[in-house]
């Protein structure tokens, strides 16, 4: 009897550790992964010249946008023009593109600048050794050729979103690199891989091959855990950073999330470290150890960081960035009007513009 007992307990101990493994991997995968893509229904219109969408909380922000269609084709939009409808819906203006035929849905982003818009013909923009998209800055007297800018996207986006800082820096006369975190260029990655930080060290490595002797990494939410990450690898070259809707942590980013929903921070932490061993992370879908210790290290002690972020944000509140603003004089935080997370440029480019431009005058 006392044998049988001891059976059920160890099976149901097995049992409860198979259980709390699994749910770890669980996590670990929402952890890396890019997210559940979210369409717009898009609706008839009599014109080429707008798009009528339904109306939600993206598609009716203020600014200019991207959507996305199933075909892979994309259009750019302007603002909301026109009164409210009654039947629930959102007119706006088609700025470049046109909506392909039979379209019922596309995703609403906030890629907006397009390689058209920095002069580039999207099908021969220059590539480095490493992947990397190329933009040289406005010819002008104010360029700098030896300040190199290199960006990097966030999780589920695709590296196009990175153009509207690379917009940004390239009016203040310098040149970029875009890492490619995927296979792909154009491609929308699915979520974290254990090569990220390498694709961006390689990025910064291209930029010193190409003349630089300071490079600025610029950062788009969890493209900033992986830009500090790379600059403590290049500490000699990296000079500054660029953070916008900044995940300054993995680990502090994702605790903070996981206690607003209630999850235990136990199942948290064990997610963390199934990501972080080779073998266990395979049950969440990835090649190799990510490197969480890394990700998780915060701003670098010294290193000039204009951080850009929004109050809207509810993705990465902005309260974890500005914890790091009251206690570090080398980070500066500039807070734009009330938008969703990755959005400030959209919602208000001439603020996101001018604190870029102000905050490289100044170095």
């Amino acid at each position: 009897m006392k044998r049988s007992a001891g059976v059920v307990v160890v099976g149901l101990a097995t049992v409860a550790v198979a259980g709390f493994g699994v749910a770890s991997a669980m996590v670990a995968r929402r952890v890396i992964g890019a997210g559940r893509v979210h369409y717009s229904e898009v609706l008839p219109t009599s014109s080429p010249m707008t798009v009528r969408l339904e109306r939600n909380a993206a598609t009716a922000l203020p600014g200019r946008y991207g959507l996305e269609f199933e075909d892979g084709s994309r259009l750019i939009v302007g603002p909301v023009i026109g009164r409210e409808t009654t039947d629930g819906s959102v007119m706006r203006a088609v700025i470049t593109g046109r909506v392909p035929a039979g379209a019922t849905r596309a995703r609403f982003t906030g890629a907006a600048v397009t390689p058209a818009d920095l002069g580039v013909d999207e099908a021969r923009v220059p590539r480095t050794p490493s992947g990397a998209w190329r933009f040289e800055a406005v010819v002008d007297g104010d360029a700098h050729d030896d300040t190199w800018v290199v960006h990097t996207h966030g999780l589920g986006a695709s590296p196009l979103a990175t153009l509207r800082s690379v917009q940004a820096v390239r009016r203040a006369g310098l040149p970029s690199l875009v890492t490619c975190l995927g296979s792909a260029f154009a491609e929308r990655r699915s979520g974290a891989d254990a090569t990220d930080v390498d694709r961006v060290v390689a990025a910064i490595d291209d930029a010193v091959a190409l003349g630089a002797r300071r490079v600025i990494v610029c950062g788009w939410s969890y493209g900033a855990a992986l830009s500090l990450a790379a600059a403590r690898e290049r500490p000699e070259v990296v000079q500054g950073a660029i953070l916008i809707s900044p995940m300054l942590g993995l680990s502090e980013t994702v605790l903070h999330a996981a206690e607003v929903a209630g999850v235990p921070r136990i199942l948290v932490h064990s997610a963390l470290a199934v990501l972080s061993a080779p073998v266990l992370g395979r049950s969440a879908g990835v090649r190799g150890a990510v490197p969480v210790r890394a990700l998780s290290a915060g701003p670098v002690d010294g290193l000039p960081t204009l951080a850009i972020h929004s109050p809207g944000d509810t993705t990465i509140p902005v309260e974890l960035t500005r914890a790091v603003a009251r206690r570090s004089p080398s980070f500066e935080l500039v807070e734009v009007d009330a938008a969703p997370h990755g959005l400030e440029w959209n919602v208000a480019p001439e603020a996101f513009e001018a604190a870029v431009r102000e905050w490289l005058d100044a170095r």
